[in-house]
């Protein structure tokens, strides 16, 4: 198991950070390896300030009309977040660029706040990457990547 994943968050970094979701196109030709933790860049410069796991994860289409039967199975707190993200989405410029499609769905955990704010050593990928936990956590403003992809 690799430990931090690390994803370009760009535009929708906002929606991630106010409501604890993440969401992509699925399936994707890239995969996400299974990992400890969770961090996403920030779009200018790719700084990192949270460390999250994944509590839950779905998929869904956001287009669907009965996206609360489909959520069920979840908690009323990570029902309730996931709307609020899907609506939220909706109603900004980014929305959600697959219409009609499915995307995967990650109910997120803060576990860790990364105070000295990471970021990829050289240039700021638009693709994911992992780190160890040590390198992300060492108090480094550059830290090295792991792996890509």
């Amino acid at each position: 198991m690799r430990e931090v994943l690390s994803i370009p968050a760009g535009k929708t970094i906002k929606n991630i950070k106010g409501y604890g979701i993440h969401a992509f196109p699925y399936p994707r030709t890239t995969t996400y390896d299974q990992s400890q933790y969770i961090a996403f860049r920030a779009e200018k410069g790719g700084k990192m300030d949270m460390l999250y796991s994944i509590m839950n994860e779905i998929v869904l289409n956001p287009s669907d009309e009965n996206l609360e039967c489909k959520l069920h199975h979840l908690d009323d707190a990570s029902k309730d977040r996931i709307l609020r993200y899907i609506n939220a989405r909706k109603t900004t410029k980014f929305g959600f660029e697959k219409k009609n499609h499915t995307y995967k769905f990650f109910v997120l955990k803060e576990e860790q706040s990364l105070p000295h704010e990471p970021r990829p050593q050289g240039r700021n990928t638009a693709g994911h990457t992992y780190y160890t936990y040590e390198e992300i956590t060492c108090g480094k403003d550059e830290v090295i990547v792991q792996s890509k992809l």
